[in-house]
């Protein structure tokens, strides 16, 4: 048996000790098996043994200020895999470590390690985030419109403004990751941001393949849904930054939350719309495919006729006495 004990300052182990036998002795005693300078902990505050289950127990030596697990004052409590308790101000972390041979560490692993970085990073991070952020506008057929003859400039200031929006969305999400006590930097935040905004110019792009390979209302719906989905992975990654075992089930719960309520809120909207009498849209606006021409179309004065019927059967339901 080995039990490894880290202590720990903004949950980042800071100091470790490594014990073969039971009990161990916590406190600021000398005679302690770990002793703690801290003024919160007893002298002798806390110890770790066998439990009459033949586990292992961290149990309150009657410390002045109590042995909390989690947020939670208590007299003892198991030691299964890793267990995170505070002495007074003390956080440790006790975990049962195996002395077999060394494993092989994996790539998922291997990122979430801390690793330096520097301002140049920072400034790479922002760079990429900038370019799939002006991607995307490039992407929306007005940004080619003969009549929008700002279309540099206006590039120009939404570069500006994304930084700030960066910067402040990502403070943002740092605050709530650092809140549910993920081990997180800005620089993942920023990471995840260079690395997962360039989904959505590739539905962009995506979609307007499928323009070219399906036909309304497929090639509609892929216009509308893929966007929306690249932003559901967006979010849902962004749940997961830095979060510690598997993330398989976490990644679907976060997906299916968010694409519950943009289908919700799609769905209110629909509604909202045929209650007011307003037409479904029945077109896509898209910019055509470099090489690939215009692909395939619909006369204007053919769908001009076309909205023109739909206008008169609104109105028609419009008018129609209610029930």
């Amino acid at each position: 048996m080995m039990l490894a004990i880290r202590v720990l300052r903004d949950g980042v182990a800071v100091r470790e000790q490594i014990f073969k036998t039971l009990p161990v002795r916590i406190g600021r005693d000398p005679e302690c098996d770990l002793i703690l300078t801290e003024a919160s902990v007893s002298r002798e505050h806390a110890q770790i043994r066998a439990d009459d289950a033949g586990g292992i127990a961290i149990v309150d030596a009657s410390g002045t200020n109590g042995l909390y697990a989690g947020p939670k004052r208590v007299a003892s409590e198991k030691i299964v895999g890793r267990l995170r308790a505070r002495l007074g101000a003390v956080e440790l972390e006790i975990e049962e470590v195996s002395a077999s041979a060394t494993q092989p560490i994996s790539l998922e692993d291997l990122h979430r390690l801390d690793q330096r970085r520097t301002p140049l990073t920072w400034a790479k991070y922002i760079v990429l985030t900038l370019a799939a952020i002006n991607a995307d506008a490039v992407l929306n057929p007005e940004f080619w419109s003969p009549w929008n003859a700002g279309a540099a400039i206006g590039l120009v200031w939404q570069s500006g403004a994304a930084i700030v929006a960066v910067l402040v969305f990502g403070a943002i999400l740092l605050g709530l990751l650092k809140a549910v006590g993920r081990k997180v930097r800005f620089a993942d935040v920023l990471h995840h941001f260079a690395v997962y905004s360039w989904l959505h110019p590739l539905a962009i792009v995506l979609a307007m393949l499928g323009y070219y390979l399906f036909a309304d209302p497929t090639a509609s719906a892929l216009h509308a849904w893929l966007p929306t989905l690249a932003t559901v992975v967006f979010l849902a990654k962004a749940a997961a930054i830095r979060r510690q075992g598997s993330n398989r089930w976490f990644h679907a719960g976060w997906a299916a939350a968010f694409l519950f309520i943009e289908v919700g809120t799609d769905m209110t909207g629909s509604y909202a719309a045929r209650q007011m009498g307003q037409p479904a849209a029945d077109h896509t606006m898209l910019m055509p495919a470099p090489g690939l021409g215009a692909g395939p179309s619909t006369s204007w004065d053919e769908y001009a006729k076309e909205v023109e019927a739909a206008g008169a059967r609104s109105e028609t339901e419009a008018r129609a006495p209610g029930p």
